[in-house]
């Protein structure tokens, strides 16, 4: 859907949730170009990505979050099988974090 470019070789596939996948067919096409370059952004480097606001969640093992204005995408790293999980896609409101 919105990696793998032949050119370059990436160290992480990405993975989505169908709860993410859903969320991400809703998004505006800007919102839609910014998740698509953290996307390959995040192949290269699941937790190094500076120009996002980062943060580890507390409580859940190499789970991670990241703020693209409004919205919040959540994701969990698979280290030893180079996988990055992207477990949701969210509009941020109170109970962005509670369902996990």
């Amino acid at each position: 859907m919105f990696l793998a470019s032949e050119k370059v070789l990436y160290l992480f596939e990405v993975r989505f949730s169908n709860k993410a996948e859903k969320s991400l067919k809703d998004c505006n096409e800007k919102l839609k170009d910014r998740l698509k370059e953290f996307f390959l952004k995040l192949q290269e480097a699941p937790v190094s990505a500076k120009e996002y606001d980062l943060k580890k969640i507390s409580g859940a093992e190499d789970t991670y979050r990241i703020r693209l204005s409004s919205y919040r995408v959540t994701y969990t790293v698979f280290w030893e099988e180079k996988i990055i999980r992207v477990l949701f896609v969210e509009l941020r409101n109170e109970s962005t974090y509670k369902n996990m």
